[in-house]
């Protein structure tokens, strides 16, 4: 993976935190993304994609197989 200086200084600065500092810039992230209406609380996922249950699958039936 290719970073840029940006990005490599700040995976320095954060592995130089203390583990309570590190705690708190999370907690100040998920602040911002909550604010900036990101994401919802007790909220699922919004990248995630059902199967539609009416879909027939052959292959998943329960069947016994016989064999020679």
């Amino acid at each position: 993976m290719d970073l840029t200086l940006d990005e490599q200084r700040l995976i320095a600065e954060y592995r130089r935190l203390t583990p309570a500092g590190r705690d708190d810039l999370l907690a100040y992230a998920s602040t911002l993304v909550r604010r900036a209406g990101g994401e919802k609380e007790n909220d699922t996922a919004t990248d995630q994609c059902r199967l539609k249950s009416a879909e027939l699958r052959p292959e998943a039936e329960k069947t016994p197989v016989f064999t020679e």
